[in-house]
């Protein structure tokens, strides 16, 4: 039986919310999302100085949470959204004007910030529905300061059980689900080192933390010699 186009309308704004519905949904991830960010969130170190970018910022809640921990420093939200993009402004708009947050439209494989700019980038609920995650993950690490860390943190997991049982919503939501391991092994092979993986007791939440290499690990590995 084919999905009423109501409910497939819904569902589309998963991947890209936009109008009302997409703000219905970015408000329903706010709140439905709090309990795992705080959970994931602890993988990472946060120092207060720290330049922090939250990759599909969506409803801009994470973005208040980070500009809680990062005081002093500021962080940084794109969204490939425009609808998005102006939700979250509006969720932040004291932080921004107080220029501890900006947010911006973009994409994830070229985000257009200088290389070697960020302390931490954060990315939730968002992995599924990147066209090029390989290129993607290059981008994040280009970005990065060396020696900080990508932090993804995820509610869903492939790992035989949850894709079966959850496969129609899956389907309707556009989600491509990656097994951990084969996201580990992607991330090695793009440059990142000490990848670690996170999974809650009796929970499909997950968190992947995995950190940019030193300029001499970098050099080592390229063959440069100075």
């Amino acid at each position: 039986m084919q999905p009423k186009k109501k409910d497939k309308a819904f569902m589309d704004q998963f991947r890209c919310p936009t109008g009302l519905q997409g703000r219905t949904v970015a408000a329903g991830m706010n709140r439905g999302h709090s309990a795992m960010s705080t959970w994931g969130l602890k993988k990472a170190r946060i120092e207060p100085d720290f330049v922090v970018l939250d990759v599909g910022c969506g409803g801009g809640k994470t973005i208040s949470r980070l500009a809680q921990k990062a005081f002093q420093g500021k962080v940084f939200g794109i969204d490939y959204s425009a609808d998005m993009v102006e939700y979250s402004r509006e969720v932040n708009m004291r932080l921004i004007t107080q220029d501890k947050v900006e947010i911006l439209a973009g994409s994830v494989e070229r985000m257009g910030f200088p290389e070697d700019f960020f302390d931490l980038v954060t990315a939730i609920e968002t992995y599924y529905f990147w066209p090029d995650l390989r290129e993607a993950f290059r981008e994040i690490k280009r970005v990065l300061k060396p020696e900080r860390n990508l932090l993804m943190i995820n509610e869903m997991v492939k790992d035989g059980v949850y894709e079966v049982k959850n496969a129609d919503m899956i389907a309707k939501a556009h989600v491509r689900l990656i097994p951990l391991q084969e996201i580990q092994i992607m991330l090695h092979s793009v440059g990142f080192v000490n990848v670690k993986v996170f999974t809650k007791t009796k929970s499909p939440w997950n968190a992947i933390l995995a950190q940019k290499p030193t300029r001499k690990q970098t050099r080592a590995k390229t063959g440069v010699i100075t």
